[in-house]
């Protein structure tokens, strides 16, 4: 069965090939709307394309409910707050309403299209947990390094013939070697722990963010990129305080853990897709067929002759 484009609206993403692509490089003055809208690959697109093609195609086209996207506003605003303070004031609106679940905290969403909205105690948990990390030695080192900030890098990957794009929360490839992301998290211990199923890492595929990222930002500089390191800060309290922790990981452990294959072979799959127009696809289940498990374990008790 062939699959329509001309069904979906797909101006903004690049399954489409234009004669005039953008340009490519590395760019200051481009916002996060803009962003979205160039015609290249993100990560996001590339963690889409391994569980669904076709999730792809639908997350250009199915319509937003903007007052409902409160943990997006939170982080959005958390990261203009120690990344661009100078913005922050002018980017969020703080409600006059207490709670997000009510028309009139809805109203003023639609009321205020440019700015992020918060009620009163999400806008004062911000600037806690931007002293937290301004108090915190390391991730305060590094968000005060010479870098750039918010910068949008577009990449040509000439091996598989895919346009791809990040968003580094700063860049400091020039001065450290090093791509930096804040991230917020529920639990900080999460990420210290040897689960792959409760590890952000691999839970939420931070892992395959910064593969991503260092693939992307290696076409961009010629030479390889092989340092990221997160800074993550806790939404829970510990003792009246948001706890922060700063992680590093390196291109040799991202191909230990299978990151960088996957996310190789995430670009591959998309060029099939793109190339052949294949998006329709469907998912199987996940669950262990009995004969996976062994029923043959023979059991030793103490005191009991082997």
């Amino acid at each position: 069965m062939e699959f329509n484009l001309e069904d979906f609206d797909l101006d903004s993403s690049p399954v489409k090939q234009k004669e005039k692509g953008p340009k490519l490089g590395l760019f200051t003055d481009i916002d996060q709307d803009d962003y979205r809208a160039i015609d290249a690959l993100a990560n996001s697109d590339a963690i889409m394309i391994e569980n669904n093609p076709a999730d792809y195609i639908w997350s250009r086209n199915a319509p937003t409910n903007y007052s409902k996207v409160q943990t997006k506003d939170f982080g959005t605003a958390l990261h203009c707050a120690l990344l661009e303070p100078e913005k922050y004031k002018d980017l969020i609106f703080v409600s006059s309403v207490k709670g997000r679940n009510t028309k009139s905290f809805e109203q003023e969403v639609i009321d205020n299209p440019d700015n992020i909205v918060l009620t009163a105690d999400e806008a004062e948990q911000i600037d806690v947990m931007v002293g937290s990390v301004n108090a915190h030695p390391t991730a305060s080192n590094w968000l005060n390094s010479g870098g750039v900030n918010e910068c949008s890098v577009i990449a040509n990957d000439n091996e598989r013939n895919v346009l791809l794009k990040c968003r580094p929360d700063k860049n400091l490839i020039e001065s450290h070697g090093v791509c930096l992301d804040v991230k917020s998290t529920g639990a900080l211990d999460d990420w210290r722990s040897d689960k792959e199923w409760i590890n952000p890492l691999f839970k939420f595929d931070y892992g395959h963010q910064a593969a991503f990222y260092m693939h992307t930002l290696s076409l961009h500089y010629g030479f390889e990129v092989s340092r990221f390191v997160f800074i993550a800060v806790s939404t829970s309290v510990a003792l009246g305080r948001y706890p922060v922790g700063v992680f590093e990981i390196t291109k040799d452990q991202l191909i230990a853990w299978g990151f960088l294959q996957r996310m190789l072979s995430n670009i591959e799959r998309f060029k099939h897709c793109r190339d052949n127009n294949d998006w329709l696809h469907s998912e199987s289940f996940n669950f262990y067929s009995d004969d996976e498990y062994a029923d043959d374990v023979e059991v030793v008790f103490d005191g009991e002759e082997q």
